[in-house]
């Protein structure tokens, strides 16, 4: 017969009658708790270079700290994940199941130019080039139609998408040779980062009703 004695003892065992926690014994597996963390970030593409110096690699880290924060899941081939495919198409398939798109076009390659094509012509000022797919994926992103935050680091020529007077939103600025708690505590940041992180949940909750509507306001 199962009695109060034994029902106490089971009890027992899954809660502590000194903390009121639950028991080693009783708590969720550890893979199952990630799963689960990871369940509630929305997915979003971080479009960054791969050939990064100390300083970058720390700037992205703490992007990167600043997405998980805000509960998104920052996505980037080939680190977080890849596909059989050629970079183009794996770049689509990224654009297409992510809900918004961070670039950060950083410094790759000095380039010194000393001519034009035309005889005579006077070449533009020595700059630093970003990579040539932070041209590519926030162009694909836009055409998506996804809320995009671009960030340039200083010095990095300001061509085709990354050109103020082409695009039609905000490129914010980071100086490398500032500490990063200089750039993340600008006023200027939070505040384009959070208006960011907020298009994207109201995106995401747009992108993801049902089909059919039954009423106006459906849960």
């Amino acid at each position: 017969m199962f009695s109060r004695k034994n029902a106490t003892n089971v009890l027992g065992q899954i809660y502590s009658l000194s903390d009121n926690k639950v028991s080693p014994s009783a708590a969720p597996k550890m893979p199952l708790k990630n799963t689960a963390d990871r369940a509630y970030k929305i997915p979003v593409f971080l479009s960054h270079p791969s050939m990064l110096n100390a300083t970058q690699t720390r700037f992205l880290n703490r992007l990167i700290d600043e997405i998980e924060r805000a509960l998104l899941f920052p996505r980037t081939l080939p680190d977080t994940e890849q596909y059989p495919n050629k970079t183009i198409t794996s770049v689509r398939r990224m654009i297409l199941s992510s809900y918004g798109l961070i670039a950060v076009n950083m410094q790759q390659v000095f380039a010194n130019y000393t001519m034009t094509n035309i005889p005579g012509g006077t070449p533009p000022p020595p700059s630093w080039e970003g990579a040539p797919f932070l041209q590519i994926e926030p162009s694909m992103g836009y055409q998506r139609g996804l809320p995009l935050l671009l960030i340039k680091e200083a010095g990095v020529n300001s061509i085709g998408v990354w050109n103020p007077s082409v695009v039609p939103f905000f490129i914010i600025e980071w100086d490398s040779s500032k500490p990063l708690d200089e750039f993340f505590n600008r006023v200027e940041w939070r505040e384009i980062f959070q208006n960011w992180v907020a298009q994207v949940r109201n995106g995401y909750f747009i992108q993801t009703q049902p089909s059919y509507q039954y009423g106006p306001d459906d849960l």
